[in-house]
């Protein structure tokens, strides 16, 4: 990439979002899956400032049927109203393998959060699995959360976008759900937000900041131009430092790259029609089951 050079401030057009905004978590809640009460992976805790940030009302969810099942509860209970007030927080026990039960209490739910373990291995590939399945087959946001760099045996490494949501773009209408739970997040986490397209027919990447108003030329101008299209509506509506961005290359592997380090990557999911599973494409897939970061896959 090359350097920024100054660019003049752009135009300042009238955009709106019609319609009723897409995400509507006060009323819908989050719902997240806990197998300890002491949350040794910091999901309880991401699940439970999300809540708070959002305003919404929090279910804390563990599979058993056993005196220790009880106590899990009571105790991840007693850590989440730390975060969400005691009247905003409920506890669920169910019977049966953790994707049968997390999917019963999600049915209603606007986000649902399973949590990876610090280091890598077949505890987040079966994470991972379950999110796919929660994300092909529920009503709901996925959102797998990673640890905090605290919990983590070895610093994570840093992309171009540390603490920031980034969030990928291509012109559906899986993309703008998308675009529309990042923009509430990093409104109610107070999180810059970068916009993300990646195409096959730029020789150099772009980056824009709405803020700085900085940017690198591309030989691309119809990818920028549908990003600051797509974007546009919703930085209208939301207090949020906004930038977009386009590279080039497969979309899995520049999400991930661009994502390490950030607060959360946020991802489109293809809806459904009645009684059919959603068409999980690759990059959804492959961040569910490798998450560079904290990660959000959103139906459309």
């Amino acid at each position: 990439m090359t350097n920024p050079v100054p660019l003049r401030p752009r135009e300042q057009v009238q955009r709106r979002v019609t319609g009723t905004p897409r995400w509507a978590p006060a009323a819908a809640g989050i719902v997240v899956g806990v197998s300890r009460g002491d949350d040794p992976t910091g999901v309880l805790t991401w699940a439970a400032r999300e809540a708070r940030a959002l305003h919404a009302p929090l279910v804390v969810c563990h599979a058993g049927n056993d005196e220790r099942a009880d106590a899990v509860l009571a105790e991840a209970g007693a850590l989440a109203r730390r975060a969400v007030p005691a009247g905003h927080v409920r506890t669920v026990r169910g019977d049966g393998r953790p994707l049968a039960v997390l999917a019963a209490a999600a049915d209603q739910a606007g986000i649902v959060v399973v949590g990876t373990a610090a280091g890598a291995g077949s505890g987040t590939q079966l994470v991972g699995t379950i999110a796919v399945r929660l994300a092909t087959e529920g009503r709901s946001a996925a959102v797998v959360a990673r640890p905090p760099a605290s919990l983590q045996p070895a610093q994570p490494q840093q992309g171009p976008f540390p603490g920031h949501v980034v969030v990928g773009v291509d012109g559906s209408p899986a993309s703008r759900a998308a675009l529309e739970y990042a923009f509430a997040h990093a409104a109610g986490h107070r999180r810059p937000l970068v916009a993300v397209y990646v195409t096959t027919g730029s020789a150099a990447d772009y980056w824009h900041d709405d803020s700085l108003l900085d940017t690198v030329v591309t030989d691309d101008p119809g990818a920028s131009a549908l990003v600051d299209d797509e974007v546009g509506p919703f930085a209208d509506r939301y207090r949020v430092r906004a930038a977009s961005a386009v590279h080039r290359g497969r979309p899995l592997a520049v999400l991930s790259r661009l994502s390490r380090g950030a607060d959360l990557l946020v991802v489109g999911v293809n809806g459904r029609p009645a009684g059919a599973r959603a068409r999980l494409g690759s990059t959804a897939r492959g961040v569910l089951l490798d998450p560079p970061t904290t990660v959000a896959a959103v139906r459309a």
